[in-house]
């Protein structure tokens, strides 16, 4: 069964975080209801990846924080 994950560029950035921090301008939408929101979409592609071979959505963020 495949997992439809997909990624999209929002039409609004959101400004998240502090002064500093990139805004916010794709989302990674699945399996279901999950989102994750990203800067680049270089960070969304990886998740994407990420999220495809993980159980759950937080053994998915895990590996994205770890993942260099």
């Amino acid at each position: 069964m495949s997992i439809k994950i997909t990624i999209t560029k929002l039409q609004h950035a959101i400004h998240s975080g502090d002064w500093h921090d990139a805004p916010l301008k794709w989302a990674v939408l699945g399996p279901l209801t999950e989102r994750q929101l990203f800067a680049t979409k270089r960070d969304a592609t990886i998740y994407k990846r990420l999220r495809r071979s993980a159980q759950n959505d937080q053994q998915a963020q895990r590996a994205f924080l770890n993942h260099d």
